[in-house]
């Protein structure tokens, strides 16, 4: 039995492989010369029994000495009897013979009683192509020319890769912005704040020690409006416009009514007493508090 099922299958597979023979695809080149790197057409054609399944050369297929580039399918051409397939190959080559040869096949696909898939391979006849040589003679020595000096070549910028950062670049602070926006906001105000208290204190330290050495009018109001442009910023509040009355109707400023009445009297009276001094101090001591209680209020915003 074992016998009879071997001798069968040796049958049909010398059947199958007549067939194959008897079968023949036609290969060639559309042109008869080509340069180096210049693409060629080689057409692959093949008439076959429309029973037969069969299969063209692809991709990862072998060209050698040629290089896949492409290939276009001829839609199939099928009548009672037979199929006619039809691709177009476009190769290349970078190889310095002067003739190169090329044959590809075609595989006939067929099943064997076990299920198992076989295929063979009938290959077209060999055709050939001519390579042009663009240096047709070549010298026996070369008289090379040094030449060492720079010579500049302008360079393209990227616009793409610049508008792609650009684009991400913005992404990322709008993303920050959506996150942080708030913290980063509060954390600016806070800077701003501190930095104008810092240039307030040197200021009115300067003009109080100038002051105490000298106490005459002018000197006076040299620290009361540096006081008043203070608190301008701070209190978001025109101080330096406003006279001592309308400052003590100020949230803070009934606190300061006394201190600003009697500098006031310093000024316009010509009252010089020591306590003008302490008076210009609790206003200093009033606009520190005041700052910690700005910082206070904008941490605790939400």
């Amino acid at each position: 039995m074992r016998f009879f099922l071997l001798v069968v299958l040796i049958g049909s597979l010398s059947v199958h492989f007549a067939v194959a023979q008897a079968l023949k695809p036609t290969g060639y080149f559309q042109s008869d010369s080509l340069q180096i790197g210049e693409p060629v057409t080689y057409i692959l054609t093949f008439r076959y029994p429309k029973d037969l399944e069969v299969v063209f050369p692809g991709e990862e297929d072998a060209y050698t000495p040629f290089e896949y580039l492409d290939r276009q399918f001829v839609p199939t051409h099928t009548d009672s009897l037979y199929s006619f397939d039809s691709v177009a190959y476009q190769l290349t080559t970078f190889e310095l013979d002067t003739i190169q040869r090329l044959a590809l096949p075609v595989y006939v696909i067929s099943n064997d009683e076990k299920g198992q898939t076989d295929s063979t391979a009938i290959y077209a006849e060999v055709d050939s192509v001519f390579l042009k040589r663009l240096i047709t003679q070549t010298p026996d020595s070369l008289d090379l020319k040094a030449n060492t000096n720079y010579r500049f070549i302008n360079l393209q910028f990227n616009y793409p890769y610049l508008l792609v950062a650009i684009g991400a670049l913005v992404l990322l602070l709008a993303l920050i912005f959506v996150l942080f926006g708030k913290r980063i906001k509060q954390q600016w105000q806070v800077y701003r704040l501190k930095k104008d208290n810092k240039k307030f204190h040197e200021q009115f330290q300067k003009a109080m020690s100038v002051l105490k050495s000298t106490p005459d009018r002018r000197h006076m109001e040299e620290v009361l409006i540096i006081w008043k442009k203070y608190m301008e910023k701070l209190d978001q509040a025109p101080y330096t416009k406003m006279t001592t009355k309308e400052i003590v109707h100020l949230p803070s400023g009934e606190l300061l009514q006394e201190d600003l009445r009697t500098i006031d009297r310093g000024i316009y009276g010509k009252y010089t007493n020591g306590e003008l001094i302490y008076h210009f101090d609790h206003l200093y001591e009033h606009t520190d508090s005041r700052f910690k209680q700005r910082i206070d209020e904008i941490k605790q915003r939400k």
